[in-house]
């Protein structure tokens, strides 16, 4: 309850500061438009003379064409630290490999066909010029061959015993043999194959104590692949 002396103000006056002008937010400025007369500009094109205007069509296509992107030319310095480039390099012939000149011998595929081991010292780059160029030498044995349980077929097979024992093979010459032996699987083998033994050479010469243990990894590879 309100005393009837008490008046009661129900109007409320609220002061807003002046803001300076130079601190008021800017106008939006009006876009103006501009009206070419165009029959203006080609009353003043012709009052040119005849070169004039031929130098303000070459100035106006100019202005118009599209300039093309420019190149960014290489930083010299930025090559400066290399060693080796390639311009540098002197041309050399694209393989030396003696697989190149020799493929695998036909005395060779002749042994697979028939299901016999392949040492590897037949596959050395020495024994694979002597196929080639001395078969006039060689040894050779009779065999009977029997496919799918046909009849036995007479056959001459290339006498390895001739030839370096598997187990006496270095271990340059063992690399080598191998090189010989996947391109001689490129060929005449199934990809998996080829996959197969090319994991158990990487297992082979990656192995952290390999020349120490070259005898017992040479056994074994024999072993491998002779079974």
């Amino acid at each position: 309850n309100i005393p009837p002396s008490t008046t009661i103000n129900t109007s409320t006056s609220l002061q807003v500061p002046t803001i300076p002008s130079f601190l008021s937010r800017p106008n939006t400025p009006t876009p103006s438009t501009t009206t070419i007369n165009m029959s203006s500009m080609l009353a003043a094109f012709q009052k040119l003379s005849p070169s004039k205007q031929l130098s303000f069509q070459t100035s106006m296509n100019t202005a118009l064409t599209p300039s093309a992107p420019t190149s960014v030319t290489p930083n010299a310095n930025a090559s400066s630290s290399l060693i080796f480039d390639i311009t540098k390099e002197r041309s050399t012939p694209i393989s030396h490999s003696i697989r190149d000149v020799y493929s695998i011998h036909t005395y060779i595929l002749e042994l697979a066909r028939n299901n016999q081991h392949i040492p590897f010292s037949l596959l050395t780059s020495k024994t694979t010029r002597c196929l080639f160029l001395e078969s006039s030498t060689l040894k050779f044995i009779t065999f009977y061959s029997s496919h799918r349980g046909s009849a036995p077929t007479k056959c001459h097979l290339l006498d390895i015993s001739q030839f370096t024992a598997e187990s006496n093979i270095t271990i340059p010459k063992w690399h080598e043999a191998w090189a010989h032996y996947f391109h001689f699987l490129q060929e005449h083998a199934s990809p998996e194959i080829h996959t197969h033994w090319a994991n158990h050479y990487n297992i082979l010469h990656e192995h952290p104590d390999f020349t120490d243990n070259w005898m017992a990894i040479l056994m074994f590879d024999i072993e491998q692949h002779a079974s």
